[in-house]
């Protein structure tokens, strides 16, 4: 029996990995931001978001909270691609 005959999709069954870099773009684009301390990540938003721009900030990061393994993700992509502080000698 084929997916159309049994009525899933391939886009049903397939699943979409995870891309720390486009879910950190989209928060940023929803009016995010963030502080990274070393190995860790802070998620911050403004006070000057409408209570609609803070409810979508919230909404895109629940997968977050639900998975360890997503924030994990993020973490480990802030920590790489920020610059270090170089020590003073």
């Amino acid at each position: 029996m084929t997916d159309a005959q049994q009525g899933t999709s391939i886009m049903e069954t397939a699943p979409v990995a995870f891309d720390p870099a486009a879910w950190l773009s989209a928060y940023v684009e929803l009016g995010g931001g963030y502080t990274v301390t070393g190995a860790s990540c802070c998620f911050h938003s403004p006070n000057s978001l409408s209570h609609v721009e803070r409810t979508a900030l919230a909404a895109h990061q629940l997968p977050l909270l639900a998975d360890p393994a997503k924030r994990e993700a993020v973490r480990a992509y802030l920590t790489v691609r920020s610059p270090k502080e170089a020590l003073a000698c």
